[in-house]
């Protein structure tokens, strides 16, 4: 089945993409890219859209502001449509890339155990990959994942393109699901779409 995807950002659409082809179906139109704000602007308009094809939407728990994942779709969409796939994801697209300990290490060429084994329950799962990409055996996840010396960026300046790719071609989201909970659950939802 073809439905459509909201996200945050250029991961989060790789990672709505990966979602839709593990439970047998494809992206056809990713909307947004533009953050958690405008997503929250504009999800009144993707539930009625849902009306007539399945929306994915893709919101990190840590943007959101509130205390837990069912507060956000009781503030956000009361109203929703049984077709819009609202998951949220706890706590943010880099938990449920983590969630792949298998793929992970190896992507990053660390040991298996240095891979957390709840990521869900990390308080900044991105920076717990970027500071495991400082102990990669391979100079080339080091340069790309890790901000230089003395620059204010959380990130380096091939993060985006690096998981991109990984979530593309390595990441296992049936191996991941094991490990998370809220992925599990996107799984899940996924699955009895129809």
């Amino acid at each position: 089945m073809i439905i459509y995807a909201l996200v945050e950002g250029l991961t989060d659409e790789a990672m709505a993409h990966r979602l839709a082809l593990t439970s047998g179906h494809q992206v056809g139109t990713c909307y947004g890219k533009k953050g958690s704000s405008w997503i929250k602007k504009n999800v009144g308009a993707f539930n009625k859209l849902a009306t007539s094809v399945p929306v994915l939407t893709l919101l990190d728990f840590m943007d959101a502001d509130l205390p837990c994942p069912p507060e956000i779709l009781d503030k956000w969409l009361p109203h929703r449509h049984s077709r819009m796939l609202f998951r949220v994801v706890v706590r943010e697209l880099e938990s449920w890339l983590l969630a792949d300990r298998e793929g992970m290490a190896g992507f990053l060429g660390v040991p298996l155990g240095k891979i957390p084994l709840a990521p869900e329950n990390l308080g900044d799962p991105k920076q717990t990959l970027v500071n495991l990409a400082r102990q990669s055996r391979y100079s080339s996840i080091r340069s790309a994942l890790v901000p230089q010396q003395g620059s204010t960026a959380q990130v380096g300046r091939s993060y985006v393109s690096e998981i991109i790719q990984f979530t593309s071609e390595t990441w296992n989201p049936e191996r991941a699901r094991e490990s998370s909970p809220s992925l599990n659950s996107c799984l899940h939802r996924l699955a009895e779409i129809k």
